[in-house]
This record gives C-alpha cells, structure tokens and sequence, in this order.
C-alpha cells in the first residue's frame, strides 16, 4: 500500500515539472523576442528553445512511461494481494460458519437440559442489545463454549479489517493509473504543441534567411554598379589627363619649333617627338627570357575554358579546380573589394619569380587557408562559371588586395597593361592560351621582371 502511495505522488511530482518547464520555455522565447538584434536572431532562438523543450518533454515521457509500467507491476502485485485477501475472507467466513454451527449446537444442549440460551449465543445469532442481561450465564458456559465464542469475534474483527485494506488497495491502485495515464496524455499534448511551434519558428528562420540573401544579392549589385560607375568616371579621367598631355605636347613643339627658327647659325631644326601617355609595352632594358620549368599550368583542369581581356590580370570564365603555379605560401583569401569578396593571394617562394605574388579572384570557391604552403598540385579553389568568371595575375606585394598594374598606375578600368600581359606570357608558356589585348599595353614592367620564353 505505501508503494501504492509513492507511485501516485512520482506522477504528480513530474506533472508539475512538465508544468513548470512549458512555462521557463514560454519566458524564454519572450525574452529572446525583447532582446534579440534581428528577427532573424529572434527565429533561431526559437528554434533552439523549442528544440531542447522538446527534448526535454521527451525524456519526461519516458520517465512517465517507466513510472506508468512500475504502477502496472504494483497493480499486478495488488492484484495477487486481493486474490489472497479473497482466499483469507472465504477461510474466515468458513471460520465463522463453522462457529455458529459449533455455538448453535451447545445452545441446543443447553436447551435440551432446560436452561436458557447463553450470552454469547445470542452474540452468534447478531443479537448483542442482551449480552449485560445475560452475563450471569457466563459462569454456566464450558470452556468449549467460550473458546467457540472467542474465535467467533476475532474471525468477524479480521474479516471486517481486510475488507477495508482490500477497498483501500483498489481505490489508490485505481487513482495511481488513472493519474498515470492522464499525465503521460498531458506531456504528449505538450510535445504537439512544441512540435507545431518548431515547425512555424523553423519556417520563419527559412523565409528571413531567404529574404537576407536577396537583400544582400541587391546590396552585391549595387556594389558593383556603384564600382561600375567607378571604373567609367576613372576612364573618362584618363581619357581627359591624356588630351591634357597631347595638348601640352602640341604647344611645347610650336614653342621649340619657333625658337629653331630663330637661330640664324643652325640649319637643322632641333624638335622632340610629343611625351605618351600609353606607351606600347617595350622595357628600357629589359631581361633576357627565362624558363617557366618551375611552375606549371594552374588552368589544366578547367572545363569549357574561355580566353577573355587582358587587364590588371587575365580573365578566364569556365568550371573546375585551379591550382598553383608553383610553390608558395597563401597571403590573403577574401577581400572586399573585388566581386563575390574571393582574392586568394600567396607568395611564390621557388623558380624564377620567387618572391613576387600571384593572385587569383573574383568567381573562385577558395579551398585554402591563409598561412597555409602550396604547390603546383595544390587547388587553391573551384572557379565555377559565374557572371564574373576569375581573374589572375601578379598581385601587389603589401598584400591589400591590389594589383602590380594598379600600384604602377597602369589600370585605368578596360584597358591592358604591362603586368597582365606579362602574366599571359607566363601562362603561354606553361601551356595555357593567353589573353586578348584590348590595345597596346600600358606601362612597363620593372627592368628586374622576368620575361617568359
């Protein structure tokens, strides 16, 4: 029976924890809703909540299940104990009928003798209003008698206390089950209900991620429209700066030609040939060739390669691994200013142009690290044939994401320049098709470059 009882008090033990847990969940959704930074934020709170109460709400499952077989086993228990109270109420009713056969039979005798029916007889056949009437008779009694008596009212006590202990038993085993099951059904209704709301969180998490990529998308191409529009008002800058320039020219050979005229002892006329502002790509004194043994093809792999301009770099579109030209160590990775925010950078540390930098941006999924050492059979990413495509080429050595065309002042946004078409060069010869000038070359390379045979 105390068994019985502690059973009952587990279920009401976990059904006020389920209770109190469904409501910490509840403050803790409505704080992460007050203090969150972003609905975003918000929905994944939720999500992660949700989550644990369900996981939570589970495991009370489980403990309900367990506490609901021990009320089985402890039901099944009760049970024997019931069939056995039967068996000992059926003995003592026997006890009992057996008794009053044995008093009614000592009456009898008495009666046959002519007394009157003892005290306890009438005890026997239910009667006990006569008993303090009948005490006299007492000193007539046998021992037998007596005896018979005795046992009679003891049997009867037993049998009225069982009784009682078997309706105690039955009810609280009753109570405990019913209690069982009704808390298992409420902390089941509770994981549908965390259920429903992880699904609704889990879609709302869904759509404000997709709406953060096409706010970023827009925010991608205003970037570019707004470094598009960079780009044009640098042209039209250079454009104007070398107008300016032949201008200047112009006026300076008027000038040299009026004083030529002048001197009366000098038949020759002294003019210098007007200053460029794109001279062709011709080095002062330039290096003697040398072989690109060291390295190899980085774009040997490539699907569906397709040669493009000639600018600060080369640029290629297609799909596939790129590797390494050689050896080296990885500088830089990402870099905002280029599209899609990729510039893998790393410094060549063997062949001839050890020391200087390669980079390679732009439509790339990096597959290295900065710091990390490289090879000619490393892939420093996948270039995957984005509006963009990639461009690679010689990247300045101070490592901010800028090339040697641009810190020479060769790039003025469309135009090729000496450090691009040297970089073409180099991938002739390791194999690669080179890029498309789009005019003569502007600028020169150092007189220390390396130039490729």
């Amino acid at each position: 029976m105390d068994q019985t009882r502690r059973a009952y008090g587990r279920h009401r033990i976990i059904k006020f924890i389920a209770s109190m847990w469904l409501v910490t969940v509840g403050l803790v959704l409505a704080h992460s809703a007050a203090v969150s930074a972003s609905p975003l934020q918000d929905a994944q709170a939720q999500v992660r909540a949700l989550t644990q109460s369900i996981d939570q709400l589970r495991l009370q499952i489980q403990a309900d299940s367990l506490a609901y077989q021990q009320s089985e086993t402890q039901l099944q228990q009760t049970q024997v104990h019931i069939t056995q109270l039967h068996h000992r109420i059926a003995v003592k009713r026997r006890q009992i009928q057996t008794l009053k056969l044995k008093v009614r039979s000592e009456a009898l005798n008495l009666f046959i003798q002519g007394e009157t029916s003892p005290w306890w007889f009438d005890i026997a056949q239910g009667n006990p209003s006569s008993i303090p009437l009948k005490q006299e008779d007492a000193s007539t009694a046998s021992s037998i008698q007596q005896q018979a008596v005795l046992q009679y009212q003891q049997a009867t006590a037993q049998l009225k206390i069982t009784l009682v202990q078997l309706h105690t038993l039955q009810t609280q085993q009753r109570d405990a089950a019913t209690a069982a099951q009704r808390d298992q059904s409420a902390v089941e209704l509770a994981v549908t209900t965390a259920q429903a709301k992880l699904s609704s969180a889990s879609t709302t998490v869904q759509t404000l991620v997709a709406q953060q990529e096409q706010q970023q998308a827009i925010a991608a191409q205003q970037a570019a429209a707004r470094q598009a529009a960079a780009q044009q008002a640098a042209i039209q800058q250079a454009a104007a700066r070398q107008a300016a320039a032949q201008q200047a020219a112009a006026r300076q050979a008027a000038a040299q030609q009026a004083a030529a005229q002048q001197v009366t002892d000098q038949r020759t006329v002294v003019t210098a040939p007007p200053p460029t502002s794109n001279p062709v790509y011709v080095n002062p004194s330039p290096s003697p060739p040398v072989s690109s043994g060291a390295y190899a093809n980085p774009l040997r792999s490539i699907s569906g390669l397709a040669v493009e301009r000639i600018d600060q770099g080369v640029d290629y579109n297609g799909v596939g691994p790129i590797y390494a030209i050689g050896n080296g160590v990885v500088t830089s990775v990402y870099n905002g200013g280029w599209p899609s925010g990729v510039y893998i950078a790393y410094q060549l540390t063997s062949g001839p142009a050890s020391g200087e930098y390669v980079y390679v941006a732009e439509s790339v999924r990096p597959a290295v690290s900065v710091g990390e050492s490289v090879s000619s059979s490393t892939v420093l990413g996948t270039l995957y044939n984005g509006v963009d495509g990639i461009e690679t080429g010689w990247a300045n050595t101070g490592g901010d994401g800028t090339t040697m065309a641009a810190t020479s002042g060769q790039f003025y946004g469309a135009n090729s320049t000496a450090y691009g078409y040297n970089f073409s060069q180099l991938l002739q010869s390791l194999g690669a098709p080179g890029g498309i000038l789009t005019g003569p070359p502007t600028g020169l390379t150092s007189s220390n470059w390396p130039q490729w045979s």
